[in-house]
């Protein structure tokens, strides 16, 4: 009785993440750039989809190719909308490796987009394979990366005394 109160209760509450399970098969790319449109809206982050969408497609693009079994998608938005999460899990439990493509080659630029289009982005083993994840600055903290209330208080300073505040 408690525990469906407490379910209802976090439900009331803006939701920050979401988990998603994908098809196993080559319609799983679009869907999950559909999943990403739709939550980013709910959201109010619009102006991220493309670039999510893009990085998340190269993610769950390399899971199918790579490894075989269910592929899991997760969003994260930390307080105040400040950075957007998004990671892919597989059943494979080698990392990704980066592979430098050639010019005349289809293939082999997701990681070199993760580069250069996110924050952040890394992988890390798990129980029954692994995740790839990337960040991408959101709200205040896209438009002024210098201004972030995360690295202020990392550093040990006042977000009160950050300029502009």
């Amino acid at each position: 009785m408690r525990v469906k109160g407490l379910a209802r209760h976090l439900g009331r509450l803006d939701g920050d993440a979401v988990c998603w399970a994908l098809d196993q098969n080559p319609r799983a790319p679009s869907q999950a750039r559909r999943l990403i449109r739709d939550q980013l809206a709910r959201w109010g982050l619009d102006e991220h989809a493309d670039t999510t969408g893009l990085l998340a497609t190269e993610l769950v693009t390399n899971a199918l190719t790579h490894a075989r079994g269910p592929i899991r998608m997760s969003m994260a938005l930390s307080p105040w909308k400040r950075t957007l999460r998004c990671g892919i899990t597989d059943v494979s439990p080698l990392p990704p490796r980066p592979h430098r493509a050639r010019h005349d080659e289809e293939h082999g630029r997701g990681l070199q987009l993760l580069d250069e289009l996110a924050s952040r982005w890394g992988s890390r083993q798990t129980s029954g394979g692994k995740a790839v994840w990337f960040e991408l600055c959101t709200g205040d903290a896209a438009r002024f990366p210098r201004l972030s209330l995360w690295r202020s208080i990392h550093r040990g300073i006042k977000a009160s005394a950050r300029p502009g505040s």
